[in-house]
């Protein structure tokens, strides 16, 4: 596996760990409001633009293939 690779797998598991029970319990409240938005919403609208960006990262950091073929 390699280090790019690694690093992807690692940074979706902490996105997808602050969705579950033990991490989204500290920002389940209500307030405070951000951009309008109560907390638990907010930080799931956070955690979803976090795993696009992680998402992109890893498409355009992949290494060219030089020869064209698959």
């Amino acid at each position: 596996m390699t280090n790019r690779k690694r690093i992807f797998v690692c940074l979706l598991l902490i996105i997808q760990a602050g969705l579950i029970w033990p991490v989204y319990a500290i920002f389940s409240g209500i307030k405070p409001m951000i951009l309008g938005l109560p907390l638990s919403f907010a930080w799931i609208i956070f955690l979803l633009l976090s795993s696009f960006f992680l998402l992109l990262w890893y498409h355009l950091s992949e290494p060219s293939d030089s020869t064209g073929e698959r």
